[in-house]
């Protein structure tokens, strides 16, 4: 059988009735230190949401521990990713005081890692797109993101089969997220420009709502109240109503297709608040 159609059948025995036989184990490794052997912590899902969700949250909670600052929404985009390796062999790696994250698995691998990270190329089933987006946006998203914070994603080939995706943010110190605030390095106006920027973010006070809202726009690149609502869960009304107040302090703007997009400076505040958990 080809291996897609073994991955379409495996993904479909999911929705059985008889999900013990089916569950989806995995494992996280926190290294606390590179001198020290890691910390385990056992996966075990009966469902794919449930997967999903939880090693998303759980991976980010690890490395923000630690002291890591890449965003949940970079985190939760790989792990959905490992669909494609039909969750086989999962193995989640934390270490660099949460700042970097290998994530591998022993699925088919990727056979032209150059255009994964180009929009639009997909090789999502039917299946699969019960449970992800499946329009090729993933890494293309992880990739601005995460550059633009100052960091890295690189996709490379495991041991024997499979893929190892590698997340890597700068510390703060040497980032290119925080800049240095000693007055040496910089000049005056520029130091004042950064503490400038810096207080305007701060003094932006959002709802939970409002900042996940704000996520879901830069994920979607662009959307509109009934995307909102269908993927949160939030009345149509209140979509329209917290876009439209996002728009008004200038963290989106009305696209010529009437959709909301993410303002420059809607980028700058989810970077600093994204740095700032």
């Amino acid at each position: 059988m080809h291996e897609k159609e073994k991955s379409e059948n495996r993904l479909s025995s999911y929705s059985s009735s008889d999900k013990k036989k089916y569950q989806i184990i995995g494992r996280i490794a926190v290294y606390d230190n590179l001198k020290s052997i890691p910390r385990i912590i056992d996966l075990d899902y009966d469902s794919i949401n449930a997967f999903l969700d939880n090693t998303s949250q759980k991976t980010y909670n690890l490395a923000h521990q630690l002291g890591g600052k890449i965003p949940y929404t970079i985190i939760k985009e790989i792990i959905e990713n490992l669909i494609h390796a039909n969750f086989k062999e999962i193995i989640i790696t934390i270490m660099d005081n949460g700042n970097h994250i290998l994530i591998s698995d022993q699925g088919p691998g990727i056979i032209d890692k150059k255009k994964a990270f180009s929009p639009g190329y997909t090789s999502a089933t039917k299946t699969m797109k019960k449970y992800i987006r499946g329009v090729g946006s993933g890494l293309p998203i992880v990739k601005e993101t995460i550059t633009f914070s100052g960091g890295s994603v690189d996709i490379e080939n495991n041991i024997k089969n499979g893929t190892v995706v590698s997340l890597k943010i700068h510390s703060p110190s040497t980032g290119l997220v925080n800049a240095p605030e000693n007055n040496d390095t910089i000049s005056g106006s520029g130091n004042d420009n950064i503490k400038k920027d810096r207080l305007e973010l701060d003094s932006i006070n959002l709802s939970l709502r409002q900042k996940k809202i704000l996520s879901l726009v830069m994920e979607l690149e662009e959307t509109g109240p009934s995307s909102i609502a269908k993927e949160l869960g939030f009345s149509l009304s209140t979509s329209y109503r917290e876009l439209v107040f996002l728009e008004k302090i200038d963290l989106l703007y009305v696209t010529n297709s009437g959709k909301r997009k993410l303002s420059p400076k809607g980028k700058k505040y989810l970077e600093y608040y994204s740095n700032s958990l």
